[in-house]
This record gives structure tokens, sequence and C-alpha cells, in this order.
């Protein structure tokens, strides 16, 4: 009875830490998982699914498997938040990737808010940064025309590297998750807050970080997300959310 109330103690003494210093954790996922699998990882902690639900294989596709993802997170009790991982060097131009990832998740059943446009790994972008930079505003543009909050998964080298710095974009707001690890596995990493952040384009403060890659949890290959904490997902579900929404743990 004391070690079961000695447990209590300390996992309430964590939640208290945490809400304290203004973070949330979740976890990337980019295969699938089960309803189970996911309620697993609400009780490890957990807040939210971050989803891929666009690819970049070939000239890019829509992730099927992501928006089943999102279904199952909703159902388990996760926040859920979605990023596109695009073909930036494909036939296809940004605003059309963007189209079919949209499309994908409302064919699906999946409400949607906001949706996260990864700018990362710079040898998948062309070696034009005015292409680049072009490729990003058609999807911002399409986005706002439709409702959608777009944010950018970046850090301060990508960004560099695929748009030479740019603040072309600054007068959107754009929120920024970015990553910061040493490597992949338990013991790459980094720390699960913002205080390794620094000041890049037009970005001073980040909404998320991915501080782990390449680790196990209930099955499932995942990276891990610190967040702020100024969630809306206790307000929708007080509201009785009855409906998959893409983007209900951030902004």
């Amino acid at each position: 009875m004391l070690n079961k109330f000695l447990t209590l103690f300390i996992v309430a003494s964590v939640l208290v830490e945490s809400a304290f210093a203004g973070y949330a954790y979740g976890v990337d996922i980019a295969q699938g998982a089960t309803v189970s699998q996911f309620q697993c990882i609400k009780s490890s902690g957990y807040s939210t699914s971050f989803t891929q639900i666009y690819m970049s294989a070939g000239s890019g596709s829509p992730d099927v498997t992501g928006c089943q993802n999102v279904i199952n997170a909703y159902t388990a009790g996760l926040g859920t938040e979605v990023y596109i991982n695009p073909s930036p060097n494909s036939n296809k131009q940004g605003y059309q990737q963007f189209d079919e990832a949209l499309n994908q998740l409302k064919s699906a059943g999946i409400n949607v808010r906001t949706i996260w446009l990864k700018v990362s790994l710079p040898i998948n972008w062309s070696n034009n940064i005015q292409y680049n930079t072009n490729f990003i505003q058609s999807v911002i543009t399409r986005a706002r025309s439709n409702g959608v909050t777009l944010g950018i998964y970046t850090n301060f080298y990508d960004w560099m590297q695929i748009t030479g710095s740019s603040t072309a974009f600054s007068q959107y707001n754009l929120p920024v998750w970015y990553w910061g690890i040493y490597g992949y596995g338990p013991s790459a990493e980094g720390t699960a807050d913002f205080n390794d952040f620094r000041n890049f384009a037009s970005w001073n403060s980040p909404s998320a970080k991915t501080y782990a890659m390449n680790e196990s949890c209930c099955g499932v290959n995942v990276g891990k997300v610190a967040y702020s904490a100024g969630s809306k997902f206790a307000e929708l579900v007080g509201a009785k959310l009855t409906s998959p929404l893409a983007g209900s743990a951030i902004l």
C-alpha cells in the first residue's frame, strides 16, 4: 500500500513540475499504431500524437496510415497534430501537395485546424533558395485560403541551408516546431525544454521541440516532442469534441 502511495505521489509531483515548467509532451509517429498502443502511450505520460500525413517518397503522396493514426489517437484520448513531409523536388507544386494532404484528412472525416510543414533535411531540397522559398510560400498561401493554420518544422541550420535564413514569411506569424537532438536513440536525447532555442529568421520563441528520435514506446518507434502547455485540447474535450481534429494540442 505504501509503495502504491509513493508511486502516485511521484507521478503527481512530476505532473505538477511539468505544469509549472509550462511544457506538455507528445510522440512523433510515422508508422501505424493501434488504439491500444495509443492508450499505452497516453498512460506513459504523453498527451499528444504528432503524425505524418504526407510522405516525401517519390513525387510525394498522402500517408493513409497517418490519417488512421489521427483517428486512433483521438479515440485513445490524445491530442492530435499532423505534418506534411513534402517532396520539394517533385513535379508537384507545394500547394498541390498541401491539397492532397488536406483532402486526405477530410476524406477520412478529420477536421483540420493546423498542419505543420517540415522544412528539414536540406539534401531533399533544391540548391536554389528562391525555388525553396516559392515552394513554402505556395503552401502558406493555400493553407490560408483554406482557413488552416500552417506551422513550420525546422531549426536554425535547416532554415539557413534551405531558405538562406529568409525572413520573407514574418508577416504570417507562423509558429515554429524545432528539433534539438544529438543523434538517435535514448543516449542522444536533447533537453525536454526550449532552453537551447536560438533566435533565427523571424522566430524568437518556439511552440514545440523534438528532443528525441528513434526510440521505442509501447511497441512503436517514436520521436519525443515537448510543446507549450497552453493546450487547447482540454477546452475542446470540455466542449464535447465529437470527431478527430488535426491541430487540437498547440496554439
